[in-house]
């Protein structure tokens, strides 16, 4: 091929960048997630070879730590001497402050990158404008080369038909007088200068929506515009680097990387602690005889609201990443789209739909009718306000409305919700008319749009129970996604389920619902797996609401036997969302209507900066039986994973909960961490400032970088104290250590390199010896010291 060597270098440097989703599908994800195969610490230092970053918390943070009892005295010092450092405690913190002020660097905006930013944004919108950039349809690359010539802020124009028409040829020509060995690194420099951006369009390529199809854009046309731009403003486009890889800036790595490790390792104890004291008092179980069990996705707010739950009736919970295994894209009747609603790293082999139950046509029409009127009045708003003639009469006639609005909405933001509640309630949702039906999805070849067989969904359903470690069912079994509510907020996917790809869980819970209450495919369970599900228990759907802990149960085509089970679990998970408002808002009294008031509030307050934490604070990923933390109170930091290693001799399950969800744990965790040390280039910035562009990402002002990460008011309490104390993953297992270290060496490709290279601490609680716990990071470390022995040896 004739720009072979080009191509090869971007497809290779393409998988180094991580996917920055829109803000309608938020997903969390490691910004370092193509360097893993280095250790965290060389990690840090290589990328900062193309962009300056920080990869540490800050002083202040380890300050607040220190004063908050997070961090031990004595392990600071001992962590300290290992990195060979005799400053005392105090010493080191002032001297880390001192090569913070030292080494601080501010972003600066060149003119390439501001003209860049510029038509990218004009050329990707996805409707929130009338008027579009003309030949969008051609591509970026093409598209720009065909009107940039109109911009009369451009340098040397003339230089713009002397371009080649092609994006590979461009790249090449411009490159062409540089060593084809310096060509790659060049290229590499120029992909992360805007990693924000390059990591959008790289999702773009990857998931063909609609609006790929109206604007496609790619890296190779993103970097034709950007080395085009170069030429016409006579820059050098060899890098030296944004670099601060200097002798204080290696100090100040050493210094802070002692102080992470001693604060990650003050929680490990204090958490493995907990845990034992926890096993060996025992744990007050309802296994033999629960009224209920219900399913919440791993989430660390799941912990919050299980202990609630657990502490209002005589209810067990578990815990399954909250897509319930069912690789899925759903189909949005309301909005007419289709979003994927299974984790990003899984291709969604079905398609839910829904289908309307002829018994409840009349709440359909009803539906119909209002979901109807109010898409066209909004069409009907959008034109007023983006059409130029008519926008200044619609300012004059409706801002009056506007204000009025706003002003309920600040002054009596519950009242509003309410209001809203009772709308809802009167026009109906569909998941109260219908039910979801799963196909093959279209990229399925053959079996496109065919319904799944008995056997298939009996699969889906053994995989869960299997997984779990399940042994019995109560009468009433309810499978709880999860979903966010919040007014004003651009980054309002990001609190929904990271599991459902950043959307709501409810339809991955009514379809495994429906699965599980089909006869065909209970009595396959029973024929084939051995998995006996009484004809007295019937499934449930529900959506837990994080941000109100109200759990709405979809049961309205619940049978009439079950209907008095179901009416007394609706009353104690009201009393449940009391319990865990209490602790989620801090309020003294459990007054049921003074924690409703304020979930409300919160809901629904335009100006609520922070309306829940998310999943701020998370530190640890237990895998085990609900028994091991049933009576322990984790602070919502915990995901948990449901796990019964006797239940599981081939390891099969535990390998699909480390391969599958563990990954994903480490993403939102590292995702929360670098959002954390270094919110200017992996996080969102800060609320006041930002702007929506296009639709689908946040810009600080008025340009800059798309913002890939979590804002600021998502990650602080205020500018001085910090919610999210930045800490990486400590994953607990119960399970034969045996077991989980065979696991690690047979992927030691994927799921070692995450231990060796300290992504995350893992660590075994071994109930065949003991339940003593066992850090497999310690011998891992130890194995390596004597391979090194070894090689200097011969």
């Amino acid at each position: 091929m004739k720009y072979q060597r080009i191509q090869s270098h971007i497809e290779e440097l393409s998988e180094q960048l991580v996917k920055n989703w829109p803000l309608y599908s938020f997903v969390t994800s490691n910004p370092l997630s193509g360097l893993e195969e280095l250790h965290f610490e060389d990690a840090v230092t290589q990328l900062r070879n193309y962009i300056s970053i920080e990869g540490y918390p800050s002083t202040s943070v380890f300050r607040q730590a220190l004063l908050e009892d997070e961090i031990n005295h004595k392990l600071i010092e001992n962590h300290l001497l290992q990195k060979g450092i005799t400053l005392s405690v105090e010493e080191s913190l002032e001297r880390m402050k001192l090569l913070e002020e030292q080494n601080e660097k501010e972003k600066v905006l060149g003119d390439v990158d501001r003209h860049l930013i510029k038509w990218l944004t004009v050329f990707m919108d996805q409707g929130s404008t009338e008027w579009n950039m003309p030949n969008r349809e051609a591509g970026f690359y093409k598209a720009w080369r065909e009107i940039a010539s109109y911009d009369t802020s451009l340098p040397n124009r003339e230089m713009l038909n002397a371009l080649p028409k092609d994006s590979y040829a461009a790249i090449q020509e411009i490159l062409s007088a540089n060593d084809p060995e310096n060509q790659r690194e060049i290229l590499k420099h120029h992909l992360m200068a805007l990693p924000g951006w390059t990591g959008y369009i790289a999702y773009r390529e990857e998931n063909e929506h609609d609006w790929q199809k109206v604007s496609p854009v790619t890296l190779t046309d993103y970097l034709a515009v950007r080395l085009a731009l170069y030429a016409l403003f006579g820059q050098d486009i060899k890098h030296d680097g944004d670099t601060k890889n200097n002798k204080q800036q290696n100090e100040e790595d050493i210094l802070k990387g002692a102080w992470l490790k001693a604060m990650e390792q003050t929680y490990q104890e204090k958490l493995f602690q907990k845990v034992s004291a926890g096993n060996k008092n025992g744990q007050s179980d309802t296994e033999e005889s629960p009224e209920a069990q219900m399913v919440f996705c791993i989430d660390t707010r799941s912990e919050r609201i299980r202990r609630a739950v657990e502490q209002a009736g005589p209810y067990q919970t578990f815990g399954y990443a909250g897509f319930f295994g069912i690789a899925m894209d759903y189909k949005h009747p309301e909005k007419n789209i289709t979003n994927k609603s299974c984790p990003p790293i899984v291709n969604s082999a079905y398609l839910a739909t829904e289908v309307t139950d002829e018994s409840r046509t009349g709440k359909m029409e009803t539906f119909d009718y209002y979901n109807n009127l109010r898409k066209a009045l909004l069409r009907f708003r959008f034109t007023l306000k983006n059409n130029i003639p008519a926008s200044f009469g619609y300012v004059e006639s409706a801002g009056f409305f506007y204000g009025l609005a706003l002003l309920l909405k600040t002054l009596v933001p519950d009242l509003v919700h309410r209001f809203f509640e009772r709308i809802t309630n009167y026009t109906g949702k569909p998941e109260w008319f219908s039910e979801v039906t799963l196909t093959h999805n279209e990229h399925e070849g053959n079996n496109a749009e065919q319904h799944l067989s008995t056997a298939e969904r009996a699969g889906i359903a053994k995989a869960a129970f299997e997984a779990m470690g399940w042994q019995h069912f109560a009468p009433i079994v309810v499978w709880a996604g999860h979903g966010s509510e919040t007014a004003n907020n651009p980054f309002g996917s990001s609190l929904d389920c990271g599991a459902c790809a950043g959307n709501k869980g409810r339809h991955n819970a009514r379809v495994m619902a429906r699965i599980c209450n089909d006869t065909d495919v209970r009595n396959l369970l029973a024929a084939e797996y051995d998995i006996q599900i009484p004809d007295e228990t019937w499934f449930v759907a529900a959506e837990h609401n994080t941000t109100t802990n109200h759990i709405e149960l979809y049961d309205q085509q619940v049978p009439a036997r079950f209907r008095q089970q179901v009416d007394e679990l609706k009353k104690n998970l009201a009393t449940a969302q009391v319990y865990a408002n209490k602790e989620q808002f801090d309020i003294p009294a459990a007054d049921a209507e003074l924690t409703a008031r304020e979930a409300a509030r919160r809901a629904s307050d335009w100006a609520e900066t922070r309306p829940e934490w998310g999943l701020a604070g998370n530190a640890s990923f237990i895998i085990g039986p609900r028994k091991l933390t049933s009576n322990l109170n984790l602070e919502a930091r915990s995901f948990l994973h449901s796990y019964n290693w006797e239940k599981d001799p081939s390891g099969d399950q535990l390998t699909a909960i480390l391969q599958g969800p563990m990954v994903v744990t480490q993403w939102i965790n590292n995702h929360y961490y670098f959002s954390s040390v270094d919110n200017d280039h992996f996080g969102g910035g800060s609320k006041v400032t930002q702007n929506v562009t296009g639709k689908y990402g946040v810009v600080q002002g008025n340009g800059g970088d798309l913002r890939c990460g979590l804002p600021q008011e998502s990650l602080q309490v205020d500018d001085s104290r910090q919610q999210h104390i930045p800490l990486r993953l400590t994953v607990l297992i119960q399970a034969p250590k045996e077991r989980v270290e065979s696991i690690i060496q047979k992927h030691n490709d994927t799921l070692g390199r995450l231990v060796q290279n300290e992504w995350i601490y893992l660590a075994v609680m071994d109930p065949q010896e003991g339940n003593t716990i066992t850090s497999l990071n310690k011998i891992q470390r130890q194995q390596e010291e004597v391979e090194s022995e070894s090689m200097a040896i011969y």
